[in-house]
């Protein structure tokens, strides 16, 4: 039996798959001679064999601003078509998304408002500067220009201003103006020239209380004052007569002339001074 199926065996032709070719077995069991090699034969039925090959990298779209409501309907719809039949999306996942997308559109909207709002007050800030600017500029002109008018009707008179000078002008007037507040009583005065030498002393019979006027020329200086500045001290005898108190005085002259500094008007006094308008406290005729 086991001879029957070995002759059996060797007497049938068998395919070699590594040359693509037969080779006959003789009768007597011997091995016949090998053909010529051939290709290797595929099977389709089989993967490829070999290293696989990298894949091509893929682009996905971006929206560089955010995912929006056009993009987010796309996608649910696209979810939708797409499901699974048999285990269809859950209508309370389906409400929560659409929830959270009306949650975050209202946030964007928001913080669009909010900076609309953010734009606006920003620019009512500065419409608000710009018009207290053009106020503090229109009020600097107005000012300058009432001052100005106020100047011009002060030529001719005369200024006073704190201090203890007076200008004498070339018809040898000056004011000499004190404030003796409550004291009262017989008075001196003594005038001296800018080297600081006193160049005139008078006496006063009766000095009243309060603020008084003194014009130099009306004193009777011997020698008369000549044109120019001078200081002057005021004392008022008390005790009697025992002693003498000097009271407040007053520098004074006669407003000559109008000029502007920087646009602001600066007052002549007598033929070279030079005094602010801002810095009258007085004007007398």
């Amino acid at each position: 039996m086991i001879s029957a199926v070995r002759n059996s065996y060797f007497s049938n032709p068998v395919f070699d798959a590594t040359t693509g070719n037969t080779t006959t077995n003789g009768t007597n069991g011997t091995n016949g001679t090998t053909g010529s090699t051939g290709t290797t034969a595929t099977d389709p039925t089989q993967p490829p064999v070999g290293p696989a090959e990298p894949s091509q990298p893929r682009t996905l779209p971006t929206n560089p601003q955010g995912m929006g409501r056009d993009e987010f309907l796309k996608m649910l719809v696209a979810q939708l078509k797409n499901q699974d039949p048999m285990n269809p999306m859950d209508s309370k996942d389906m409400a929560a998304q659409l929830a959270q997308f009306s949650t975050v559109e209202q946030l964007q909207q928001l913080n669009t408002s909010m900076t609309a709002q953010a734009a606006s007050a920003d620019a009512t800030a500065k419409a608000i500067d710009a018009l207290q600017k053009t106020q503090a500029d229109s009020a600097d002109q107005m000012t300058q220009l009432i001052e100005g008018q106020m100047a011009v009707a002060t030529v001719g008179k005369i200024g006073v201003t704190s201090g203890n000078d007076v200008y004498v002008d070339r018809n040898g007037s000056g004011q000499l103006l004190i404030d003796t507040g409550t004291v009262t009583g017989s008075g001196r005065i003594t005038v001296t020239d800018s080297k600081g030498n006193v160049v005139g002393t008078k006496f006063v019979d009766s000095v009243p209380a309060g603020q008084s006027a003194y014009d130099t020329r009306d004193l009777g200086f011997d020698p008369p004052l000549a044109a120019g500045k001078y200081t002057y001290k005021f004392e008022v005898a008390t005790d009697g007569g025992q002693k003498w108190q000097a009271v407040k005085t007053y520098s004074t002259g006669r407003i000559t002339g109008l000029k502007y500094d920087q646009g602001n008007p600066i007052l002549i006094i007598g033929d070279s001074f030079s005094l602010p308008m801002s810095q009258l406290i007085q004007i007398r005729g």
